[in-house]
């Protein structure tokens, strides 16, 4: 808080001065601001501001195009997701007995069999590096990156 003693107040001329008086002392406990005579003007290089207008809502089309770019980005996001689980099975020699490595190989058979061949497998001790998994991971992010911008094309 303030020292009372160091408080400065300003007091307005009287009618006719323009000149502004300044003391040290409290003026009655409150303090007075000075006042101005003339004009006033304030950030004077400024221009003068404009109305914020809001964006113009998305049309039909647009949204449409965006839910279908979604569902494209979403469905390629689940095929490449079953594949990756698939290499990482195959690279860390998992059971293929057990129920989940079975329907995991099953379901991702369906996407990474067009790849096979294209590239030989690494194996060293049961463990398999398979390139054409990593390959149709690549292959299905470029696919889904280029139907979703052929969606847009529309716009």
């Amino acid at each position: 808080m303030d020292d009372p003693e160091r408080t400065r107040v300003w007091r307005r001329p009287p009618a006719g001065n323009n000149t502004i008086q300044r003391t040290d002392e409290p003026a009655g406990g409150r303090l007075s601001e000075p006042v101005r005579t003339g004009d006033t003007i304030a950030n004077v290089n400024l221009p003068t501001p404009t109305p914020y207008v809001p964006p113009p809502a998305p049309t039909v089309t647009q949204l449409a195009v965006w839910r279908a770019q979604r569902i494209i980005y979403y469905v390629f996001g689940v095929v490449e997701a079953f594949i990756a689980i698939r290499f990482i099975l195959r690279m860390l020699n998992a059971n293929p007995a057990s129920a989940f490595t079975q329907i995991v190989y099953n379901i991702s058979w369906v996407f990474v069999f067009p790849f096979n061949g294209v590239v030989p497998n690494t194996a060293s001790g049961g463990y398999v590096f398979e390139w054409f998994s990593l390959i149709a991971i690549i292959v299905y992010a470029l696919v889904s990156v280029a139907l979703a911008r052929l969606m847009a094309l529309l716009l």
